[in-house]
């Protein structure tokens, strides 16, 4: 987070602690931490929503990170008390956390803008199946001077270099293909993620870890209906071949995810058993591609980011061409 957004999140928690009086109602208090609290979750990949009066949820604010509905989702349940004086007591406490167990929350926070009591501190100690955690403006000014600690990175630049290096690495790799050999797993991802953008599908690039089964997430439009396809990358620079269990996995991440198919990508090939037991419906929904299909995306990927080639119109068929 750059300088210039901590100084402004500082200010609305100065303001915060000033509509302790009267000079503000608690639901423009209420507004006024949902500007503090959006970029300083946003900083942990969360987006918050308020809530507000539209929901039986007994919450605030909502703030989630991960796809819509995914394994991976993760959800935050956020209640606001407004003070004029006085502290928050267990009654809050265990008010957030009957909340957030019926709505299945895993965790939650309960921020004021006045001060917690001994006992609902203390009432936190015990075991929960929730994990709440307490904020009064000391605490927000802290989180505040926690992001101040880590050296602000400019991602947008991060990310025109890496583009522009991925750009003449896909070159190299066009003129000879062993230039594959000199590229970590990870950046095969954001490699063909590139590529796959630049040849005009939509793509989200799943987290390096947890990525629930596919590493790069493909939407493209035919005749105003949307398909998205999956793909997933085996860049093992060991040699090793892919196996018929990594190819099933796959395939059933696939089928119980109802996609409109798949791409298997092994830099190194495949087992010589590996697809010989998929049946014919099986094949249909999911291709394979190895050193040959890369190297052939690479130079789709030249041609449309040079004007030469225009695949907009053909790109489930561009997906599958010369694949197995």
């Amino acid at each position: 987070m750059d300088p210039i957004r901590r100084e402004e999140i500082r200010a609305l928690i100065r303001r915060l602690e000033a509509s302790a009086t009267p000079k503000e109602s608690p639901r423009e208090a209420e507004q006024i931490l949902g500007e503090i609290l959006e970029p300083l979750l946003i900083e942990d990949g969360y987006s918050v929503t308020s809530v507000g009066d539209q929901s039986d949820r007994g919450v605030d604010f909502i703030a989630k990170k991960g796809a819509l509905g995914g394994s991976q989702e993760s959800e935050i349940a956020i209640e606001y008390k407004h003070y004029r004086q006085g502290a928050v007591g267990t009654e809050a406490v265990h008010r957030i956390l009957g909340a957030a167990i019926s709505s299945g929350f895993s965790r939650a926070m309960l921020v004021t803008n006045s001060r917690f009591t001994y006992a609902a501190r203390e009432a936190l100690r015990r075991s929960t199946p929730v994990g709440i955690e307490l904020l009064d403006l000391d605490a927000l000014r802290s989180w505040v001077g926690r992001l101040e600690q880590i050296e602000y990175v400019d991602v947008s630049q991060v990310n025109l270099i890496r583009r522009e290096f991925n750009r003449k690495f896909i070159d190299l790799i066009v003129n000879n293909p062993r230039y594959l050999d000199e590229i970590e797993w990870r950046e095969m991802e954001r490699l063909l993620a590139q590529i796959f953008e630049g040849l005009g599908f939509e793509v989200r690039l799943t987290p390096g870890s947890k990525d629930g089964g596919k590493d790069i997430v493909l939407t493209c439009h035919v005749k105003s209906s949307a398909h998205t396809y999956y793909v997933e990358v085996k860049h093992w620079r060991s040699g090793q071949h892919v196996g018929a269990g990594a190819i099933s996995d796959f395939l059933n991440v696939i089928v119980n995810e109802q996609v409109s198919g798949g791409l298997f990508l092994s830099t190194y090939g495949y087992c010589s058993n590996a697809i010989e037991g998929l049946t014919e419906i099986q094949r249909q929904t999911l291709r394979f591609g190895s050193e040959s299909k890369i190297v052939s995306l690479c130079r789709s990927y030249v041609r449309a980011t040079s004007g030469i080639w225009s695949p907009e119109n053909d790109l489930p068929e561009m997906l599958y061409q010369d694949a197995l």
